[in-house]
């Protein structure tokens, strides 16, 4: 029923002396073509930690040209919640890892890839195979409630001891099983354990043993529901599915010896294994599906792009060849491509991760750098991404100069070195000037400040009116300074009526943005241009001469 597949052999030649024990087989229609999947439970939204699962995932399929599969693990239905389904396709979709087969791909063969996507649609399929283990004596029910099952865990708390279960429902005859199940009495079916090591390698954290039955005796496949359990659920389905890897997060580390075993009573070989790294809060702490500001969808509302996520979690865990931050990446479009290029699964390593939002932020910058030199297509693209921002946040008209794409790409060209993210430019109060006239700076306007601002203001107009230079030239600036300076010593008080020197450097910012405070005003007269600074200006002197 099975062969051996002669490309992952050769692939696994590669990999070092403790990781070469791995051996593993394929059902006879996938037997040439590696197959991996990502089984995130819909408890909540997919966040940094799921994302980097299944990216690690769509890596190795890509790498070798194989299939990357989506399987929704939706068998906890106390946990269940309707939206979670929704919002891992959407993640997923947005960060470009799109699956080859899913519960939202529609293709004609289906079937044959180990369709339904959704474990509880496949109930039937589960009880097949729970039949099968009962029918061989490997899994048995057992009735024990769940008072019985809290004074074990209580006795066993007391003599500090593991907790197990004691296999008191192992023993039952099939009648009194029988008795039971027509009495409709509630139970679970347990997988009948042997005490003995497990011996297993995984691809980051080499070579392991485990024995299930002394951590906790016989555990549960099918619950009082019905629905199978996590481990039972996931190893019928890798089976079924053809898949050939399993990388997933750490934490499930424990639980395959207890796989391993599941596959052995069916007379399946398992296959490789590959546990990624924990990732941390700066604390220390595991991320949670419960940390709202973590989810893959708050970090595209935050305005970070797809390819700095991608970037960032190809940080966590190794595996990839070349070290992103100091040889970056030199095509925005091709993100993904190089990084399947350099994705190397010998490299991956098993050591805990922390967020690292500062490294995350210095990479959405690059990405910001790195569109504005690239063609005019992607220009234009991150114009329109920043119109949307400011059109949602200042409800600003279609035609506005603000709208136009020359002074979109202006502003992000000027103040690439000072933002993060294209929402810096929109939700970052000091950058508020950038969408607003100075209709709103009257009542800043102190009776001190009052006189100096009328002469400034006049200056600055005629002086802007009667000159021929391209003001948004940032090279010519150091001559437009000296200009500027000159004027300020020649045409202006130097000291204000109430006796303090006057810096008219600030008040000429304060009459363009309403602000003493901020971007340099050489710079954002670089950015209106002359006609919109001596619009702004005109505005300005309106208030400054109400009586």
């Amino acid at each position: 029923m099975y062969q051996r597949s002669t490309r992952i052999s050769r692939m696994h030649k590669k990999i070092p002396a403790i990781k070469s024990l791995i051996i593993f087989y394929l059902p006879r229609q996938y037997s040439t073509q590696v197959r991996v999947r990502f089984a995130p439970s819909p408890t909540g939204k997919l966040h940094i930690g799921g994302l980097r699962t299944a990216f690690y995932n769509y890596l190795f399929a890509k790498k070798y040209n194989g299939k990357f599969l989506l399987r929704i693990e939706d068998t906890d239905q106390e946990r269940l919640q309707t939206d979670s389904i929704e919002n891992i396709i959407s993640s997923l979709k947005w960060a470009g890892i799109e699956p080859d087969y899913g519960p939202h791909v529609s293709k004609l063969d289906d079937s044959a890839q180990g369709r339904p996507w959704l474990q509880s649609k496949r109930l039937h399929i589960y009880h097949e195979y729970i039949k099968i283990l009962l029918d061989s004596g490997k899994a048995y029910h057992c009735f024990c409630d769940e008072a019985r099952l809290s004074l074990l865990k209580r006795n066993a708390a007391m003599r500090q001891e593991k907790h197990s279960y004691d296999g008191k429902c192992r023993h039952l005859s099939a009648e009194s099983v029988q008795k039971l199940i027509d009495q409709d009495q509630p139970y679970v079916i347990r997988f009948k354990l042997e005490d003995r090591d497990v011996f297993f390698s995984d691809l980051t954290t080499g070579r392991h043993k485990s024995n299930p039955y002394k951590q906790e005796g016989d555990f549960v496949l099918i619950k009082s529901d019905k629905f199978p359990t996590y481990h039972f659920a996931n190893v019928v389905d890798d089976h079924l599915m053809g898949i050939t890897h399993v990388l997933r997060g750490q934490e499930w580390q424990l639980s395959t010896a207890k796989h391993i075993l599941l596959y052995e009573a069916f007379g399946w070989k398992h296959p490789v294994y590959a546990h990624l790294p924990l990732i941390c809060n700066n604390d220390g702490s595991k991320i949670s599906k419960r940390q709202n500001d973590i989810d893959v969808l708050t970090y595209r509302k935050n305005g970070f792009f797809p390819q700095s996520i991608l970037a960032y979690l190809s940080t966590f865990g190794g595996g990839i060849k070349i070290n992103v931050l100091e040889k970056f990446f030199d095509n925005y479009q091709k993100v993904v491509e190089k990084l399947v290029e350099n994705f190397d699964e010998n490299q991956m390593n098993s050591r805990s991760v922390k967020l690292n939002p500062e490294l995350l932020n210095n990479i959405n910058r690059r990405f910001i750098r790195l569109r504005l030199c690239s063609d005019k297509k992607e220009r234009h693209e991150m114009a329109n991404e920043l119109r949307e921002l400011v059109r949602d946040k200042f409800n600003i008209e279609s035609d506005s100069f603000y709208l136009n794409e020359s002074y979109l790409i202006n502003v992000l060209n000027l103040c690439q070195d000072r933002i993060y993210t294209l929402k810096d430019l929109v939700h970052d109060e000091k950058n508020s000037f950038l969408w607003r006239d100075m209709s709103n700076i009257d009542h800043l306007i102190s009776d001190s400040m009052r006189y100096n601002l009328k002469c400034l203001v006049k200056e600055i107009k005629q002086f802007l009116n009667q000159s021929n230079q391209d003001f948004e030239n940032s090279s010519l600036n150091s001559k437009f300074k000296k200009e500027l300076n000159d004027l300020f010593k020649k045409k202006l008080e130097p000291i204000s009526q109430d006796g303090t020197k006057v810096n008219y450097w600030k008040l000429s910012r304060f009459l363009l943005t309403g602000r003493l405070e901020g971007p340099p005003v050489l710079e954002i007269i670089n950015l209106l241009g002359k006609d919109n600074t001596i619009y702004r200006l005109n505005i300005a002197e309106k208030i400054l001469n109400k009586i």
